[in-house]
């Protein structure tokens, strides 16, 4: 990917204006911060995005990934967006360059590779996306010390099969359509692997991540991984995998039909 240039700390970080100003706290500002720092390790540098493994190589499936990859771009771009311009009292005019800011800087990197990754189990990406963060990170060169930071394209990657492909397009081309907003995911497949002892017989820890609520959020405001991987959302009884979509209110039913089930 081209170099990008550091964030515009006037953009991300403002001086308050006055007592009780709420536009250095604006979430795209916020996200924008959590791009400034960069430590070496990388070369994506105050970008933000997931690196996208493809597994679907059938009839008609190089179309549909291009069309997935454009549909979640759309969604993406809402995600920064989502801090449209209305009437604030005592707050001033609406600065949109913070969210015009953090959308420039949205890159996902996609992995293509028939050989290796059609038909491709979640634990085979899981390898595939060890190797690549094997040849992308690096031991720290700015700060005092040579561990990497935390960094969310590092810790997960999105797995398009058919059926994650087949959930992104049937979301809306207009993303401010009218649409019930819970039901969409996509793979998300972590860089954790499951110790015998955590169940499923080992493999990858991976979850099936809601698009348009979760996905986006995530790679700024990553949760504990233990948290995420094992207590947010419900896990699924069929397949012990972990779904962070749909609201707390379908988290709680799914639990306590497990529970239900198990006794």
């Amino acid at each position: 990917m081209a170099q990008l240039p550091p964030v515009d700390m006037a953009i991300a970080s403002p001086t308050p204006r006055f007592p009780g100003d709420v536009e250095p706290e604006r979430l795209s500002r916020i996200a924008l911060r959590y791009l400034t720092p960069h430590d070496g390790s990388h070369d994506y540098a105050y970008s933000w995005g997931y690196t996208v493994f493809r597994t679907a190589y059938g009839p008609g499936s190089d179309e549909a990934f291009a069309k997935a990859i454009e549909r979640l771009a759309v969604y993406a771009k809402r995600f920064t967006q989502d801090e449209h311009a209305r009437l604030r009292v005592g707050q001033g005019a609406f600065d949109p360059r913070p969210n015009e800011e953090l959308w420039s800087r949205y890159y996902c990197e996609e992995v293509q590779d028939e050989e290796t990754l059609a038909n491709a189990t979640e634990s085979k990406v899981g390898e595939v996306f060890d190797a690549w963060i094997g040849r992308h990170r690096r031991a720290a060169t700015i700060g005092n010390g040579t561990s990497p930071s935390p960094n969310a394209r590092f810790l997960f990657a999105l797995m398009l099969d058919e059926e994650s492909i087949e959930n992104i397009l049937e979301l809306p081309e207009d993303p401010r359509a009218p649409v019930y907003r819970c039901t969409s995911w996509v793979k998300v497949i972590t860089n954790r692997v499951r110790s015998a002892e955590e169940g499923c017989e080992g493999g990858r820890w991976w979850l099936r991540v809601g698009i348009i609520d979760y996905l986006w959020p995530m790679w700024f405001y990553p949760f504990d991984p233990d948290v995420m991987l094992e207590e947010m959302g419900w896990e699924e009884a069929e397949d012990g995998v972990q779904n962070l979509w749909g609201s707390p209110s379908d988290w709680f039913e799914e639990i306590m039909a497990h529970q239900d089930a198990a006794t």
